[in-house]
């Protein structure tokens, strides 16, 4: 392909291939997912979300709890006010944002595993922000955090997209070590160096009021936090699904062969997806700091950077469906803090209930084709 010719496929992305023959062959398929009908799209979560709500009254059943009484209770601590809501919301800020983020990286061909390290760094550069520079106008304060923690996470990102880029190093291997590595540093500074003198467990001086977002509803931990949140889900699907960097980033991990050779670079559009998703970690980070805890400690966001994980790999790595399954995460996670306060059912069950509907999201797609494959060989035979 000319020079001529490759600059406008990037400018447009729909302008049809003057590739050869050969290549066009070669051209990364929609995913069966994208011609999938709506109905379809709908009615395999809520199957997998029945199912799972099945399988929990059957369990709890089996160790002698009134199934639906328990459940209700659950669901009434989640759900049952607009403070239970708030607080269910309130808790799953920085899973949004952690999880759109590892989802761009999925979409370029790289898997980011280090977004629970990310998420730490981010904390510690959001808290060392609020902290020691200030105080100052609350919103410039919190820009700053947010800023400091999207830099430190999008370098950390980067450079270990780099490795893989530049050396051929798996990302997987990568940024799975860089999880402890980056961990084990932050618990460092937090006992050592940056503790607070006032307090004797490792957690860093607190924050300035300026460094905190407010509170949108009174007693509750829901703060103007939220609106970060919104506008960086829809920035994240803008980008990954409607402009031509997204599309870049798209083709690069379904075809590096043909993004090459429509004139994509695939090493920047790898190291690029990375940064980005970095960044957005970082920023979850920084909302364990800035919306909740006011400061770093050893143990702020255990966790968290896994469950992204786990749900971007369950939503495909699309935003939308990342993000309505944070939200069915949250809820579980709520329900179940609340089936343990108001029952006698162990908090183990609670975890097996929500790693199965886990295990059963992601087998999913899986199932429904097996379902159709049975179907289109009965009418086969039945057409025989």
């Amino acid at each position: 392909m000319n020079t001529q010719t490759a600059t406008a496929q990037q400018a447009d992305p729909q302008r049809k291939s003057h590739l050869p023959e050969g290549d066009r062959r070669r051209r990364p398929k929609a995913s069966g997912r994208a011609g999938m009908p709506l109905a379809r799209r709908l009615i395999q979560p809520a199957f997998i979300l029945v199912a799972g709500l099945i399988m929990a009254l059957v369990l709890i059943a089996a160790q002698g709890y009134e199934p639906f009484s328990t459940l209700g209770a659950g669901l009434d601590y989640a759900l049952g006010n607009p403070a239970s809501i708030a607080r269910t919301l309130a808790w799953g800020l920085p899973l949004f944002v952690a999880s759109i983020g590892v989802c761009l990286a999925y979409r370029s061909g790289m898997f980011n595993i280090g977004a629970e390290g990310q998420i730490y760094a981010g904390a510690m550069a959001a808290a060392l922000a609020g902290a020691y520079i200030g105080p100052m106008l609350s919103g410039l304060h919190l820009l700053l955090c947010l800023l400091f923690a999207a830099v430190v996470g999008g370098l950390i990102a980067a450079g270990l997209g780099w490795l893989r880029a530049a050396w051929g190093v798996d990302e997987v291997l990568s940024t799975l070590l860089s999880n402890y590595i980056i961990m084990l540093f932050c618990a460092y500074l937090a006992t050592s160096p940056l503790r607070d003198p006032a307090r004797q467990s490792g957690t860093t001086k607190e924050v300035f009021d300026t460094a905190m977002f407010g509170e949108i509803m009174p007693r509750t931990q829901l703060t103007s936090a939220l609106f970060v949140v919104i506008v960086l889900c829809a920035a994240t699907w803008w980008l990954s699904e409607r402009s031509v960097t997204g599309y870049r980033w798209r083709m690069t991990g379904e075809s590096p062969d043909f993004a090459a050779a429509s004139g994509i670079s695939v090493k920047k559009a790898r190291i690029a997806s990375m940064a980005t998703s970095g960044a957005l970690c970082g920023i979850g980070g920084a909302l364990l700091v800035t919306a909740s805890q006011g400061r770093f400690w050893t143990e702020i966001g255990t966790g968290i950077g896994w469950d992204a994980v786990l749900i971007a790999l369950i939503s495909r790595a699309r935003p939308v469906p990342a993000i309505i399954w944070v939200s069915v995460y949250c809820i579980m996670r709520s329900a179940a803090r609340g089936i343990e306060q108001v029952s006698t059912v162990p908090s183990e069950l609670s975890l097996v209930l929500i790693s199965g509907i886990i295990i059963a999201a992601a087998a999913r797609a899986g199932i429904f084709s097996q379902f159709t494959a049975l179907k289109q060989r009965f009418a086969h035979v039945k057409g025989h």
